[in-house]
């Protein structure tokens, strides 16, 4: 029986005298429960179908293993304790998601006050998000918060190092889940009346619905059945693969990896070293190349401006300078 079955049997019940008197559970053993609290959390699998729970915590474990150890306990369907043996432990792993298993997203939660399980929602989800097609004037801290807070709750914003800055500004936000993916920023930014569109990519992105922009169901499962059967038919949905963007981390990780000091290189090798440095330069130039290539593809396949969602369009009055439409009248 799962913590929601518990719930409903708990609020059916008729208590009477015959059940005995209310206890008061004292302050000392109240401390070590709310201690155990706050080692945990709590995940939820947003998968159609229930995962193999045995599967599910070897892969938890060898995945989370090089951060700390954690115990794994199911309490429901797809929805799983986690418990810690340090706060540290429990912080990193939250900081580090979001996590998935099979593709799909795990949403973690961290229960307060009793830890009543049936009281988490698991709507409420971490990502990084790439905001492109940004002009020089927005490449500041504030305008970095004013653009991450039309996404969702600022958790996170750039350094002043502006690393990455000039291609794209990077914000952590808390989202909600349960509502469709925000594609873009309708922005306006002087008096001229034009309007241009900053695309939002998200790092680390599970499965999601091409069809309605929804997380946690894929588009044959979709419950819109208008979107899901043109989409199935073959017409263009507003959502795609697009929305995905590779995660900083890992591109500092690999680079990192091949990196190497001069006095670490056998002299026999450091001129083949220089030489893949400056290939890595070319590169590198050409990648901007063709970021700033794909960046005009995607403005392109958005959906025009008349049939933009709602979500899309929300109370922005900013604009972009690069590549920009004039403001439909």
């Amino acid at each position: 029986m799962d913590s929601a079955e518990l719930a409903k049997l708990c609020a059916k019940l008729s208590i009477s005298d015959v059940d005995g008197p209310i206890r008061q559970v004292s302050g000392e053993i109240k401390s070590e429960g709310l201690k155990d609290v706050d080692h945990c959390l709590v995940g939820k699998v947003l998968a159609g179908k229930r995962v193999n729970r045995e599967a599910f915590k070897k892969v938890i474990e060898q995945l989370w293993s090089p951060i700390g150890s954690v115990e794994i306990e199911a309490v429901g369907d797809n929805t799983f304790m986690f418990f810690f043996p340090s706060l540290e432990v429990r912080s990193l792993i939250w900081s580090r998601g979001p996590w998935h298993f099979d593709r799909n997203l795990i949403v973690l939660e961290k229960p307060t006050g009793t830890g009543d399980i049936s009281k988490l929602s698991f709507h409420m989800v971490e990502f990084w998000v790439q905001i492109h097609n940004l002009p020089l004037m927005c490449m500041n801290r504030r305008m970095a918060r004013y653009l991450a807070e039309q996404i969702g709750t600022v958790v996170e914003l750039p350094t002043d190092s502006r690393e990455c800055w000039g291609r794209f500004i990077r914000v952590k936000v808390r989202i909600d889940i349960s509502k469709p993916l925000l594609r873009c920023l309708r922005l306006n930014l002087d008096d001229s009346g034009e309007v241009t569109t900053a695309i939002l990519l998200y790092e680390r992105l599970p499965e999601f619905c091409y069809a309605c922009g929804i997380i946690g169901h894929g588009l044959r499962d979709c419950p819109d059945d208008d979107a899901r059967l043109e989409a199935l038919e073959g017409v263009s949905t507003k959502y795609g693969s697009w929305l995905r963007a590779a995660s900083v981390e890992q591109s500092k990780n690999r680079n990192s990896r091949n990196e190497k000091k001069p006095d670490d290189i056998p002299p026999s090798s450091y001129q083949e070293n220089q030489t893949a440095k400056n290939s890595d330069t070319n590169r590198q130039s050409e990648q901007y190349s063709i970021d700033h290539e794909r960046t005009q593809q995607l403005l392109t396949a958005l959906v025009p401006v008349s049939n933009t969602t709602e979500d899309d369009n929300r109370g922005l009055k900013l604009g972009l300078l690069a590549g920009s439409t004039p403001n439909p009248s």
